[in-house]
């Protein structure tokens, strides 16, 4: 049984996270989740974080409030994809420590989203075709799918698995999870990743049609004391002698693994 609550004026739904470790949201707007104060799941409808992204990539954005529509007072709105049982959209339902949350609307008729989930929790989001995701301040399980959409992640320690078809990924540790390996992937956008200089990991770059930089040193001098570059191989090495798996695939765009 779901229980939650809705706030109607501020488009807002809440409910609490007891027993929930794993959130999986699927939508088709963009979305920005952030560390919240409480052990709870909050969404509301509208994302000022998202639109400035939005306008940067020229993408079209919804400003006008489709929820108000004269003609449809005194009607429920029905969804192809279930019942809304939020008041916001959504289909939620509780599966043992997961909560899953199926986003009813379509692309047009959202302003995006802004998510708060307590730090700890685990998350598994896809953004369809048209969304963005920007992340800030959590420190447990990401995993990310977007198509045509940037992903951000600001202030997280992972483990990651992101992907986008079509878009930049930025990530920024704030340290390393060290018990899984991390896997970020863009077939057509570059990838931009952020470490505290003490990270141990062990790295494989390769990106197909683009260039690798880093302030790492990862490329160890042969035996005849010449250094490995270029060519279409992966590159791979330990940071601080090595620690979790950490692999950054493009097929189209550079790779920037930095000190932080």
């Amino acid at each position: 049984m779901l229980i939650g609550s809705v706030g109607m004026a501020q488009k807002e739904f809440k409910k609490s996270l007891s027993g929930i470790s794993r959130i999986e949201i699927e939508t088709n707007t963009s979305i920005f989740i952030k560390k919240g104060v409480s052990n709870e799941f909050i969404i509301r409808e509208g994302c000022s974080n998202c639109k400035s992204e939005e306008e940067e990539t020229g993408s079209t954005w919804n400003d006008k409030d489709s929820s108000i529509d004269e003609k449809a007072k005194g009607l429920t709105p029905i969804y192809a994809g279930g019942e809304d049982n939020t008041g916001v959209g959504m289909y939620m339902e509780k599966d043992g420590e997961s909560l899953r949350i199926n986003d009813l609307k379509s692309f047009y008729n959202r302003r995006g989203l802004t998510i708060s989930v307590p730090a700890s929790v685990a998350l598994k989001i896809n953004c369809g075709n048209l969304g963005n995701v920007k992340i800030e301040n959590l420190s447990n399980e990401l995993e990310i799918n977007t198509n045509i959409g940037y992903i951000k992640l600001n202030n997280v320690t992972g483990p990651i698995t992101a992907h986008s078809t079509t878009g930049n990924i930025d990530v920024v540790f704030s340290s390393v999870n060290q018990t899984a390996p991390i896997s970020i992937s863009s077939s057509t956008g570059m990838i931009d990743i952020s470490l505290p200089s003490n990270t141990k990991a062990s790295v494989e770059l390769n990106s197909t049609m683009g260039s690798v930089y880093s302030n790492f040193n990862l490329i160890k001098p042969r035996e005849d004391g010449l250094k490995a570059i270029g060519g279409q191989k992966a590159i791979t090495g330990d940071i601080n002698n090595g620690g979790v798996k950490m692999s950054l695939k493009a097929s189209v765009g550079n790779i920037y693994l930095r000190k932080k």
